[in-house]
């Protein structure tokens, strides 16, 4: 390990470092804890507001919530197009919200926030609009006028409502 100057005090080399944070602390600078020695901003602060989500994991919770969510919506929309379970829309709504949430807090190391909050809600989403969309492409090639197609059909108060309903669960699971 090298010398590198303290991030307090650039005139004074160290090859000390935070345990938490990394930066380089001269010994004016540290501040002993029970396990090692920090910086004075990371002893001070708890544990839980230092953790952070680290990119590697933010990518896995993005292609576990965009997974999730292509599995669940064609499900879904398999189950609506039977019919019979009409009444239970809101349940399944739900459900989808609940198990896309899930799929990102267990991709992410379980981490929650504002973050994952977000990639949960918005595969909820995705669960939502790729299905129909599909369909349509299928049935009529990739072009503007079946995306805006694929949106009028299928999105009726109901199924925005659903859709709204489904993203708060995915929300409220990771937050």
């Amino acid at each position: 390990m090298l010398e590198q100057p303290c991030a307090n005090h650039p005139k004074r080399l160290t090859m000390v470092t935070c345990s938490d944070c990394g930066r380089p602390i001269c010994p004016d600078c540290m501040v002993f804890s029970a396990v090692s020695v920090k910086c004075a901003e990371c002893a001070k602060m708890p544990r839980s507001s230092r953790i952070t989500l680290k990119s590697g994991r933010l990518v896995r919770a993005v292609a576990a919530g965009l997974g999730a969510g292509t599995a669940v919506g064609f499900v879904y929309y398999y189950i609506l197009g039977a019919g019979r379970f009409f009444y239970l829309i809101f349940f399944i709504a739900a459900g989808i919200g609940w198990l896309v949430g899930e799929a990102v807090i267990r991709a992410s190391g379980h981490y929650r926030g504002v973050k994952t909050a977000v990639i949960a809600a918005a595969c909820t989403v995705w669960a939502f609009v790729i299905p129909p969309l599909f369909s349509v492409f299928l049935n009529m090639g990739f072009s503007w006028s079946s995306i805006v197609f694929g949106f009028t059909r299928t999105t009726g108060i109901i199924n925005w409502v659903v859709m709204a309903l489904a993203a708060y669960f995915a929300w409220r699971r990771n937050r």
